[in-house]
């Protein structure tokens, strides 16, 4: 099937009537805005590098501009090839000959055949036609580019580049964003990349893929992916970097931009197995997918059907999206997508799971058992990391399995925490297992290990099965006699709600210490208990253990060191819980107040040569901190430079949480420098603390009374950062113009004079130009400014 052609050139004869740049032919109907969209798209300029005298070799050397425009609103695409020619007819340099074809909106007059195939191909015509009717054309591509081809291409080291491109590519189509910018040798090599990257492309975007393979002003285009040469008008800098994507081949440098998982894994697959990846998605796909983002986990599924390599990321991409999709998609490819995932080594637990729930959604009960079967052995891997909603094994050969090795580890086994956590796998996911063999699981494996370790939590599965609990009580009755003080913790810890109290009255011995128990159970008595029941001595680890199974939390450590006697803190018990909460990781949130106050109460009783390093060091680095900031918050402004400048450096050696307390003071301290030494000391803090810092300098700008002293500070360090810090400046200069940009004039003159006498060279004219920039004038100062 025909589609209409234009020739367009510098000529004496043509459309136009005149000689002149015009169309010199042109199949009869073509619309007018089809030839206008044709001159705009395909004006040429040589390199820089031809000069004005060239030789016909030269002149043929040229780059070649293939250019394609998808058609949008109903109106057609554009396919046209722009050659350089030299001397018009009347000898004047600078024409050049474009062949234009006119298809359907999307390309779709080219038969499924690419737009970059039609690259070099033997009908694009150099010369113009006497007449000014040309006959539609079929267009035969050239057949240069194929699958092998781009393989080839890209594995003669340039695959590293492809993720990036690919990316910024699909971006620019979809999203708008900014143009991609090719700058290579020579236009066929831009022509390479372009049939590169449709190799890897979904095809549904390759008809929306807008290039040109030459333009000697790049950055004027309106194309996706523009190609140019180093001789162009097209230099690489921070701006072009920034404002374009940009891919110099011939320097080297490209810009700064995110990567798409897809592109990574299309650019692994590689252009031949490509090709039959996206059959495969066409099929797999619901329809709405326009982009990467859609695209990615059906790309991921089709890889898994064709059996090609995924990564740990993809296999949870199409975790993700397989259990709301399976229900739509052939149940055989259900089935080979989840047995795919069973194989893969970077399987996890969870998305193993999620496999097993898309089995029993296939009723294929040969892949739902397989799928029990791996969850299964993954969960023993763990045990203990097993998910509260692990679902019940449904298969008999599941099930089968699972006791089998449940039994085979639990039966004679050591008591330690590996076994419990497999009795608790085997309860949750309904191993069949008799109340006999449970009750000989709590006598021979929980008590044992309840009573090695008194302080540690009863496990959980107590709580639901009877059985267990008369194993574990059996025991600690038969324990009694030798180990009362262990009993007597664990003891304590099962009444709080783990063994119903009428089960201990088969055991009377330890009916009795559940008094100890109710009063570990009720935070409230827990202090009094502790005083009461120590008496005149010093607290034990049993009692203390007792009344706290779990340990002191910051704000209960606080309140003992309020309440209890000093002489308490003789024991090596309360050090100890002392010890065990300063040595934590992490803080609560709302809980540095607390560790503040029990750090000073460790100072101050000097228990800090009782505690462990970690501890002991946490406790003088903090106290170090707090004095460090008293003394600032006593200094004048004249020695509060130095004093800044000691506290920061101090901070780098400083480990949580004293460090970041520390660092959670600065922004109060930084309010009160001079500007001299605020524009020095903002680029040593962390970024955070200059964020908390604007936030603080912003609520006291914004406060009623123009705080004139902080701007001026505040202008001085802007100024000084200008320039050499731009980006610190431009943070500054927001604040600013959100706050003192909102001052009565008169507030607004009188920091302006008294800026006039700051000693900071070029800030009064650079003040005056920032308000004259920033200051709305008349109404505007009270309506909201546009961001």
């Amino acid at each position: 099937m025909g589609v209409p052609q234009m020739y367009y050139t510098s000529c004496e004869t043509g459309l136009a009537g005149y000689p002149g740049f015009q169309f010199n032919a042109a199949t009869p109907g073509v619309d007018g805005a089809v030839l206008r969209r044709v001159e705009r798209a395909t004006s040429y300029e040589p390199p820089g590098s031809l000069g004005y005298e060239p030789t016909a070799e030269q002149i043929t050397a040229t780059p070649v501009n293939l250019c394609y425009l998808p058609g949008t609103d109903g109106e057609p695409a554009i396919l046209a090839n722009t050659v350089f020619v030299g001397n018009d007819y009347s000898q004047r340099f600078g024409n050049y000959f474009v062949h234009a074809l006119a298809l359907g909106p999307a390309g779709h007059d080219l038969g499924g055949v690419r737009p970059i195939d039609f690259w070099q191909a033997p009908f694009w015509a150099r010369t113009e036609v006497t007449g000014t009717d040309l006959p539609e054309l079929t267009p035969v591509p050239a057949g240069t580019f194929d699958p092998a081809w781009a393989d080839a291409f890209l594995q003669a080291g340039r695959s590293g580049v492809v993720p990036g491109m690919l990316t910024a590519v699909e971006r620019a189509i979809v999203a708008g964003d900014r143009p991609v910018i090719l700058v290579a040798e020579e236009s066929a090599e831009v022509a390479r990349w372009i049939a590169a990257l449709c190799e890897l492309l979904p095809p549904v975007l390759i008809g929306r893929f807008a290039f040109a393979t030459y333009q000697y002003r790049p950055g004027r285009g309106r194309e996706h992916l523009v190609g140019t040469v180093p001789t162009s008008d097209f230099t690489v800098t921070e701006s072009t970097l920034r404002s374009f994507a940009v891919f110099d081949l011939v320097g080297g440098v490209e810009s700064e931009g995110s990567t798409h998982p897809l592109a990574e894994l299309l650019t692994a697959t590689g252009p031949q197995d490509a090709r039959l990846l996206w059959e495969q998605a066409e099929q797999l796909a619901a329809g709405a997918e326009d982009d990467f983002d859609g695209w990615y986990p059906v790309a991921v599924a089709a890889a898994l059907c064709a059996r090609l390599p995924v990564n740990a990321g993809d296999l949870a991409t199409v975790l993700g999206w397989l259990p709301g999709n399976a229900g739509r998609l052939e149940p055989e490819t259900v089935t080979q997508i989840t047995e795919e995932c069973l194989d893969h080594e970077a399987l996890t637990l969870p998305q193993c799971l999620v496999l097993v729930g898309v089995a029993a959604g296939t009723r294929d009960g040969h892949l739902h058992a397989d799928a029990e079967v791996r969850a299964f052995q993954m969960l023993l891997r763990d045990p203990a990391a097993a998910p509260a909603d692990v679902p019940r094994l449904a298969t008999r050969d599941g099930a089968r399995y699972a006791r089998q090795q449940v039994t085979t580890r639990l039966d004679g086994a050591a008591p330690d925490s590996d076994t419990v956590d497999v009795l608790g796998l085997a309860l949750r996911t309904r191993v069949e297992l008799s109340d006999s063999e449970l009750e000989t699981y709590g006598h021979d494996l929980i008590a044992p290990l309840l009573l090695a370790g008194p302080e540690r939590q009863p496990p959980a599965l107590l709580r639901s099965v009877p059985a267990l609990r008369r194993g574990v009580l059996r025991g600690l009755d038969e324990a009694l006699s030798t180990r009362e003080r262990e009993v007597l913790t664990v003891a304590g810890r099962l009444a709080g709600g783990t063994v119903p109290e009428e089960e201990f009255a088969a055991h009377r011995p330890l009916q009795r210490l559940m008094e100890v128990s109710r009063a570990a159970g009720d935070p409230r008595r827990r202090i009094p208990a502790l005083k009461r029941l120590s008496g005149s001595g010093l607290p034990d680890r049993a009692m203390l253990n007792t009344l706290w199974p779990h340990g002191w939390q910051l704000d209960e450590a606080a309140e003992v060191a309020r309440e209890v006697p000093e002489r308490f803190w003789a024991s090596a018990a309360m050090v100890s819980l002392l010890d065990d909460v300063l040595s934590r990781s992490e803080l609560p949130r709302g809980a540095m107040p607390h560790y503040l106050a029990v750090t000073g109460f460790a100072a101050k009783l000097k228990l800090t040569d009782r505690l462990s390093a970690l501890s002991r060091a946490r406790v003088l680095d903090l106290q170090g901190a707090v004095k460090m900031v008293r003394l600032a918050e006593q200094t004048g402004d004249g020695k509060l430079p130095k004093l800044a400048r000691d506290i920061i450096e101090d901070l780098r050696a400083l480990e949580p949480p004293a460090g970041p307390w520390l660092a959670g003071q600065l922004p109060a301290i930084l309010l009160r420098l001079d500007g001299t030494t605020l524009s020095e000391l903002l680029l040593k803090v962390s970024s955070e603390t200059r964020r908390r810092y604007r936030e603080r300098l912003t609520e006291r700008l914004q406060g009623r009374t123009a705080d004139l002293g902080l701007a001026t500070h505040t202008f001085e360090a802007f100024h000084l950062l200008t320039g050499p810090q731009p980006d610190h400046a431009r943070k500054l200069d927001d604040v600013l113009t959100a706050t003192v940009a909102r001052w009565r004039s008169r507030d607004l003159d009188s920091l302006e004079q008294l800026l006039s006498h700051s000693k900071v060279k070029g800030l009064a004219d650079h003040v005056a130009e920032w308000r004259e920039a920033r200051v709305p004038r008349g109404i505007g100062r009270f309506l909201p400014r546009r961001r």
